[in-house]
């Protein structure tokens, strides 16, 4: 093997390593210098009739088999347009989408017990036009509440149909709410931006009877999946399964004090809680950071996982995270599921200082970043965790930070603009959560978003509330001092404090 190749092995392994934050950076600087970062080419499948299911297809679809009316991997985005929306448009678009993507015309069946998909080469899809106009305006808002809902819960059957759905409802002559729901098993988060930004292109050249300007795609998400289990079928999947086993290995059930009994089987119904941390707080965190030679990311799981371990009293603290998984370039811009999860652990035992578990969690990402290829549903299946319906596999709390680049992927940006229209997006709340809790920090031009998605299983909305206002107070301690111990760090409020001041009970959270 020649030096020059070893060199470019080293060079890839070294920006698969990145942060997904820092590796943004790193591909605009290239690009401003017109570089481009060296990839392993994916190419397309040279068996046409043999399609195979990614391996965390595979898992999603044997969860749908085991609960088939969950609707907790439905993706539902409202789209909101201020305008005069033209529907036979909007369709038409839509419809240039599915033709690009093989990924919306698939279905999954099961033959035999296993499954198999199947690509549909012409799927057509017909958008329902919902007309509120007529009615009195508190009807209407009523209603337009209750079919967003209806909609983004109702769920997919796998085998049959569309796997995205779309429908219009007309509000009034200038206010349309376009509303976009898909199984996660052929999109994610990713994906949303995607669809918004070719959305864009087919409806202006639609709008003007230009020519659309698409990039032509090199492979489709089918091709991504043979080369998957073809790359991570010999030296490279035990290198990862080698990896993971050693740092998994007798990982902990998390246990925290739940409101109500853990039911043998959830029903997976979710509540939402959030806080705003304000932005002076969010800057002094990004200082540290920067300070400490670590993502912002980096800083706040840190804190979050000392805020798990004084709730529960454990000291090994295993969270999940999800990762775009992109990596490469012929991936970048297809619709499809291609999120990982990473399971990262920390040992919070000795009660260490904070400077100190944020110096083990920047090397456990880090490593977590360069394995981060196997999919999280291959690593179930190897580890083989005690099988308990009640608890998911490996970890139980998902934790994520929403970055500048991540906002980039899925904002309305001014490039994307529609003469006559405005546009505004959000997600669409399914009341169905997949976790004990997830939670999810935005990053805002206010500060932090922390919105917390919660089981209704096991917490009452009071809880949840109370462990934000911790989280905060939390947060506040470590930028007073970050080379306090763990024990040391407050996490009461000031009226918690005043409270039990007055009724002289020592608070528990508090040593």
């Amino acid at each position: 093997m020649s030096q020059k190749k070893l060199d470019l092995d080293a060079l890839k392994k070294r920006i698969a390593a990145l942060p997904p934050e820092k590796r943004a950076i790193f591909e605009e600087q290239l690009k401003k210098r017109n570089l481009q970062i060296p990839q392993q080419t994916i190419t397309k499948r040279l068996d046409s009739k043999n399609i195979t299911l990614s391996l965390a297809q595979e898992r999603l679809w044997f969860l749908d088999q085991l609960d088939p009316e969950n609707s907790a991997y439905n993706i539902a985005i409202a789209w909101r347009f201020t305008g005069n929306l033209n529907h036979t448009i909007l369709e038409k678009s839509f419809n240039e989408i599915i033709k690009r993507h093989e990924s919306l015309r698939t279905r999954f069946m099961a033959v035999e017990g296993k499954p198999v998909l199947e690509i549909n080469p012409h799927l057509t899809l017909t958008i329902p036009k919902i007309d509120l106009q007529e009615l009195p305006e508190k009807q209407r808002k009523e209603e337009e509440k209750r079919l967003t809902n209806l909609i983004a819960k109702q769920p997919f059957n796998l085998a049959k149909g569309s796997l995205l759905r779309v429908c219009l409802l007309q509000i009034n002559a200038q206010d349309s709410l376009v509303l976009v729901v898909c199984h996660h098993i052929i999109a994610d988060g990713w994906s949303r931006g995607i669809i918004l930004k070719e959305f864009s292109s087919f409806y202006k050249a639609f709008t003007f009877n230009k020519t659309v300007s698409l990039p032509g795609l090199s492979i489709q998400y089918s091709d991504f999946a043979a080369w998957q289990k073809k790359w991570l079928a010999g030296e490279e999947l035990q290198t990862q399964l080698n990896y993971w086993q050693e740092k998994l290995a007798d990982v902990s059930v998390l246990n925290l004090s739940t409101d109500y009994p853990r039911p043998n089987i959830p029903t997976l119904r979710g509540g939402i809680q959030s806080l705003t941390l304000d932005k002076s707080l969010t800057d002094t965190l990004k200082t540290l950071s920067r300070e400490q030679g670590v993502t912002l990311f980096m800083t706040l799981l840190t804190a979050f996982k000392i805020l798990l371990h004084r709730y529960s009293g454990q000291d090994d603290i295993v969270v999940g995270s999800p990762i775009a998984n992109r990596n490469w370039a012929e991936i970048e811009p297809l619709i499809g599921f291609f999120v990982n999860t990473l399971v990262l652990r920390s040992d919070l035992s000795d009660n260490p200082s904070f400077l100190t578990v944020l110096k083990q969690v920047k090397e456990t990402t880090s490593q977590a970043y360069k394995h981060q290829d196997l999919p999280f549903a291959k690593l179930v299946d190897t580890l083989q965790p005690e099988r308990d319906e009640s608890h998911n596999p490996l970890f139980q709390v998902m934790f994520q930070v929403q970055n500048e680049a991540y906002q980039l992927q899925n904002a309305v940006s001014p490039e994307l603009a529609i003469p006559g229209l405005s546009l505004s997006q959000s997600w669409i709340e399914t009341e169905s959560t997949k976790f004990d809790m997830t939670w999810h920090l935005v990053e805002r031009e206010t500060g932090l978003l922390a919105v917390v998605e919660y089981s209704l299983d096991l917490f009452k909305a009071e809880t949840i509330k109370r462990m934000l206002g911790h989280f905060q107070v939390l947060l506040q301690e470590i930028i007073s001092d970050p080379q306090a111990q763990i024990s040391q760090l407050s996490l009461l409020t000031k009226q918690e404090k005043n409270n039990y001041c007055l009724s002289g009970i020592k608070p528990r959270l508090n040593n």
